[in-house]
C-alpha cells in the first residue's frame, strides 16, 4: 500500500502523497489498483474504515475493465464497464479524462461533435455495457423503484427470460398507475442490435428522446445497454493527437 496525492490518484497519475486534508491510499490488486481516500495521516491499519470515497479500475478476464466509484454514506455506486482498448486510449491521453475540465491544450482538435460518428466501423457491442440490471413484468413497482434509485437509473430492461419485452423507467412509476412493472412498463421496447453501427444508435438516441437503449442479439436476447454517454466517450476518443509546432 502506498499514499498517493489525491489529484492524481483521481486522475490515473499516480504522484506521490502531499500535503491536505485528505490523501489516497493505493492498494495493488488483481487487476488492477484500488484507492481509498482517507484523512492525510491516517494509519493504514484503520484505512478501511476512515475511507470517504473508494475508487479503482479492475481488467476483467472477458478483455473489459470495470471502474467504480463508492462514496460513504452515499445510496448508490457509480460503475462504469468498457472495453480495454478505449480505457487504454483515455489513460494514455488524461487531457481527454478529468484533467480537461479545467485545462484546454493548445494545438488540439475537437471531436466534431455528430460528425465523429459518420461512418464510424464500431457498433453497439463495441461500447455498451454487459453488466444489466433488468426486472421481469411480475415484480413489484416498489422494486423497480429501489433498483432504478439504487443504481442512479433513469430506465431498466423488463425481460422474460432473456428476451426484452419492455422498459420501465422513471416517468413510467411517477405517472403510471399499477403494482406491477408489467401494468406500468413501455411496451414493447425500443431496443436497438448489437451489430447496429454508432451513427444509427445516436440516431435513435436522440430521436427517440431516450438515454439508454437495450442492446439484443440476433434472437431478440439482452447482452447489455447502451447510453449516450457511452456513444459520447467513443466519440470524444476519436480526436487526433495535438501535434508540437514543427
Amino acid at each position: 500500500m502506498r499514499r498517493v496525492n489525491i489529484q492524481a490518484a483521481f486522475l490515473g497519475e499516480g504522484g506521490e502523497s502531499d500535503s491536505g486534508d485528505e490523501e489516497g491510499l493505493a492498494l495493488a490488486v488483481r487487476g488492477g489498483e484500488i484507492v481509498l481516500v482517507v484523512p492525510a495521516g491516517t494509519p493504514e491499519t484503520r484505512a478501511v474504515e476512515s475511507a470517504s470515497t473508494l475508487r479503482g479500475s479492475l481488467r476483467l478476464e472477458s478483455g473489459r475493465v470495470l471502474t467504480f466509484e463508492i462514496h460513504d454514506g452515499a445510496v448508490g455506486a457509480f460503475f462504469e464497464d468498457e472495453p480495454v482498448e478505449l480505457f487504454d486510449r483515455r489513460e494514455a491521453t488524461p487531457a481527454d479524462g478529468l484533467s480537461s475540465v479545467s485545462a484546454r491544450p493548445a494545438h488540439r482538435q475537437t471531436f466534431g461533435g455528430a460528425e465523429a460518428l459518420h461512418g464510424a466501423a464500431a457498433t453497439a457491442r463495441d461500447v455498451m455495457t454487459i453488466t444489466v440490471v433488468s426486472v421481469t413484468a411480475q415484480d413489484s413497482v416498489d422494486e423497480a423503484a429501489r433498483l432504478l434509485t439504487f443504481h442512479g437509473l433513469s430506465g431498466l430492461p423488463v425481460c422474460e427470460g432473456r428476451r426484452v419485452v419492455g422498459v420501465v423507467s422513471e416517468a413510467d412509476l411517477i405517472g403510471k398507475s399499477g403494482a406491477t412493472v408489467g401494468e406500468v412498463m413501455t411496451a414493447p421496447a425500443v431496443t436497438v442490435a448489437e451489430t447496429t453501427g454508432l451513427e444509427q444508435v445516436a440516431e435513435k438516441l436522440t430521436q427517440q428522446r431516450i438515454r439508454r437503449l437495450p442492446v439484443v442479439d440476433a434472437s431478440g436476447n439482452l447482452v447489455g445497454v447502451v447510453s449516450r454517454g457511452d456513444v459520447l466517450r467513443w466519440a470524444a476518443s476519436r480526436v487526433p493527437q495535438a501535434t508540437g509546432p514543427s
